[in-house]
């Protein structure tokens, strides 16, 4: 015979035919599929925290408060929903960024003489007044070099003034 190429001495076929489901690799849509599944369903349960009941806690030492319906879960689902906004809504503030990209939290107080006696003894650079609460935009980073530090626009500030009224109509 001479020296060419060796046969397989072997029945079996260089690579299996067929694998049974259970010995398949996971394919690339179940490995993209599995975070989204998940990611929908933790917001499905954040979406059901519900902030159905009214609040009327606080006190008049200007305590942070929901007042009536107007709290951080109502003003919060509407600056999420209809302006832009990235927050965190919790009973008596919201937390998140702005359009914008700003980071902010904003304290809801039982009134409006509370909420300015609290902005009356922060720094008028990093904070803003806004009805019944109080808008902290402190430690967000320079937009470039040599630039004061970023701060919340008017447009945002009458986006949540928009949503506070929404919520106090509502």
């Amino acid at each position: 015979m001479g020296t060419g190429r060796s046969l397989r001495k072997s029945a079996q076929p260089r690579y299996p035919r067929s694998l049974k489901p259970s010995e398949r690799a996971p394919t690339v849509i179940q490995k993209l599929l599995a975070p989204i599944v998940v990611l929908a369903a933790l917001v499905a349960l954040a979406g059901c925290g519900g902030g159905g009941g009214s609040s009327s806690g606080g006190s008049s030492s200007g305590e942070p408060s929901g007042n009536g319906s107007v709290n951080g879960i109502s003003v919060g689902n509407c600056l999420n929903e209809d302006e832009n906004f990235l927050v965190q809504p919790q009973q008596g503030l919201v937390d998140g960024q702005s359009p914008a990209g700003v980071s902010f939290t904003l304290t809801f107080y039982p009134t409006q003489a509370a909420a300015k006696a609290v902005y009356a003894k922060k720094n008028p650079k990093t904070t803003a007044l806004v009805d019944l609460g109080v808008v902290d935009f402190k430690g967000n980073p320079s937009p470039y070099q040599g630039a004061p530090p970023a701060k919340i626009s008017k447009v945002e500030l009458a986006a949540i003034n928009r949503c506070i009224a929404k919520a106090k109509s509502g």
